[in-house]
């Protein structure tokens, strides 16, 4: 079967750097830290491994990195993904030094490759007692996570019925925008935004009715100061489903596309840009408005 990638990690790579930093991969302690790794992983799931330096199917590169786990439970993924107890996957861990064959471990993870069977890159883990212990904390996880799942579930909701405009499109042109003088922003921080635009090609309307024309300018942050950490940030061909809001931060409502004057919008805070992995999700709770 043909490779194809699961979806850009932009997003998901720029906000770990902001968070917790470049270097290691055992799960950051606290709990917002740890619901913000949650949050961040497209498929998170406890298993044994079985092979190091070692591929699960022959389409993903075999590196030092790269280990095979054996799935025990499966604790989060997107709903087109195919993964079950006792399917191997193959993961690409940030150190491979701190596994053995047989290590237990809850993997938080992103989607690499998918073929013939499922190839994701680690962002973080945490190591698992061996025995009867490890299906006990897996079944414990479960009913964790499952909890965690109708939460986020919650949050997505929210951030559905707070949308002014829900779309699916890629990102064509980004660029640094600065405000005029004359502008009022809504709040006068110390935490400057760096304002940036980025020019939406719109695929699908999810919400909102008709979009003038089949194009968009989103105004984002460019910072990762706490402030806006947790902001998407955008770059060209970025595809994805994107929850977004008239422009009342900056202080403009307006911008220039095309040489015309069209509205602005904004795409503000953790869970407003989603992979395309998200669609039947999103419909289906958009569905339930």
């Amino acid at each position: 079967m043909k490779i194809s990638p699961f979806f850009v990690g932009f997003i998901a790579t720029t906000l770990w750097v902001a968070l917790f930093g470049s270097s290691g991969a055992a799960l950051p302690q606290g709990p917002d830290k740890q619901t913000a790794v949650t949050k961040q992983s497209s498929i998170i799931f406890s298993g044994t491994v079985s092979q190091l330096g070692a591929t699960s199917f022959e389409d993903v590169p075999k590196s030092a990195q790269t280990i095979v786990v054996r799935v025990d439970s499966v604790l989060k993924k997107p709903s087109p993904v195919s993964l079950k107890r006792g399917d191997n996957v193959t993961v690409e861990v940030k150190d491979p030094s701190g596994f053995q064959e047989g290590t237990h471990a809850t993997f938080y993870t992103d989607g690499w490759i998918f073929g013939s069977g499922v190839a994701v890159k680690e962002l973080a883990h945490e190591i698992r007692p061996n025995g009867g212990e490890a299906a006990k904390a897996a079944s414990a996880d479960e009913k964790a996570y499952g909890q965690t799942q109708e939460q986020n579930d919650q949050e997505l909701q929210d951030r559905l019925n707070s949308a002014d405009v829900v779309v699916i499109g890629r990102v064509t042109k980004v660029h640094r925008w600065n405000a005029p003088k004359s502008a009022t922003p809504y709040r006068v921080t110390e935490h400057d935004p760096d304002w940036h635009e980025a020019v939406l090609e719109i695929k699908s309307v999810l919400k909102g009715g008709k979009v003038k024309g089949n194009k968009m300018v989103v105004r984002f942050p460019g910072r990762n100061d706490v402030a806006w950490a947790q902001s998407p940030k955008f770059e060209k061909n970025q595809r994805g489903i994107f929850c977004l809001n008239r422009d009342r931060v900056s202080g403009v409502p307006t911008a220039k596309l095309g040489g015309n004057q069209v509205n602005a919008y904004t795409c503000l805070g953790h869970g407003a840009a989603l992979p395309m992995a998200e669609e039947a999700h999103v419909r289906s709770l958009l569905k339930s408005q």
